[in-house]
C-alpha cells in the first residue's frame, strides 16, 4: 500500500535544522534575570535610603533610578555577552560565568575607588547591589548554555 500526499502538504524541500543543533537563546530567561536585579537593586537602595545612607559624592547625589538604569544596561551587556559565548566559546557556559564573574569584580573598582568621595557606607551599598544583581543574573541566565557545543556529553542537556 503506497501513501499519497498532496502537494501542498508535502514537506519543503528547504533542509531544516533541527531543534537540538541550534543554540538555545539566552534571552528570553536573561530578561526576566535581568527584570528581577533591576527591581531587587532598585528595593536595596530605597531602603538603604531610608535607613539614612548618604547618597552624595563629591558630583551631586546618586539618583535612586541610576540603580535600574545601570542594572539593566550592564545584565542587557551580559546577555549580549552569553549570546555571543554561545555561538563562539566551545564551553559556553563556564567561559561565560568566568568571563561575567571577573567583569562583576572589576565593576566593583570605580565604587572603591575615591574619585567621587563616596560615604563608606554607599560604598558598601553599591558594592553589594552589584554583588547581589550579580547572583540574580548570571546563574538563570548560565542555566540556559549548554557547557559543551556539539559533544553531546553529560551537563550539555537543555533547560
Amino acid at each position: 500500500m503506497t501513501l499519497y500526499l498532496p502537494e501542498h502538504r508535502q514537506a519543503p524541500a528547504v533542509e531544516m535544522t533541527p531543534e537540538r543543533d541550534r543554540p538555545a537563546s539566552v534571552w528570553p530567561r536573561g530578561l526576566v534575570a535581568t527584570a528581577i536585579a533591576a527591581v531587587v537593586t532598585t528595593l536595596m537602595a530605597v531602603v538603604a535610603k531610608a535607613a539614612g545612607v548618604d547618597f552624595g559624592s563629591s558630583v551631586g547625589d546618586v539618583p535612586i533610578s541610576a540603580f535600574p538604569m545601570l542594572t539593566v544596561y550592564c545584565s542587557l551587556v551580559g546577555v549580549i555577552i552569553a549570546e555571543v559565548m554561545i555561538r563562539l566559546a566551545k564551553m559556553p557556559r563556564s567561559t561565560f560565568q568566568i568571563t561575567t564573574i571577573v567583569l562583576t569584580g572589576l565593576s566593583l573598582i570605580p565604587d572603591v575607588v575615591p574619585f567621587f568621595e563616596f560615604d563608606l557606607t554607599f560604598v558598601g551599598v553599591l558594592c553589594l547591589t552589584h554583588l547581589v544583581a550579580a547572583a540574580i543574573v548570571i546563574p538563570m541566565v548560565a542555566l540556559r548554555m549548554e557547557e559543551r557545543r556539539g559533544l553531546g556529553l553529560p551537563g550539555s542537556h537543555r533547560r
